[in-house]
């Protein structure tokens, strides 16, 4: 069995990247001055040339990095952490401010 691990799919961390900000396709594509199809197509490619990828971080406000190293585990750790408190202190969930929109 081989130890060689399979290369990231830039194009996957991009789209999680892209959800995780509440943006849709067509607001990147806006930003990058393309089309909805493209940034769907920049999505399911395994790889992506850096001058594209400069350009993507910057739309997505993250670092071309961010973009290559993002792993779902590391967010969901960072969340978890976030949301969690030993001492059973709810002031770190109380801080967050909750808006709700009714339509009426």
């Amino acid at each position: 069995m081989s130890t060689l691990s399979r290369p990231k799919h830039i194009g996957r961390n991009i789209s999680r990247i892209r959800e995780l900000r509440d943006m849709k396709q067509e607001a990147l594509a806006q930003a990058l001055g393309t089309s909805q199809q493209t940034v769907s197509a920049i999505e399911n490619s395994e790889t992506i040339d850096d001058t594209k990828l400069a350009e993507v971080a910057k739309a997505l406000g993250v670092t071309v990095e961010a973009i290559k190293n993002y792993c779902d585990d590391m967010v969901l750790n960072i969340m978890n952490n976030t949301f969690t408190n030993t001492s059973h202190d709810s002031s770190t969930i109380n801080s967050i401010n909750v808006q709700p929109s009714l339509n009426v």
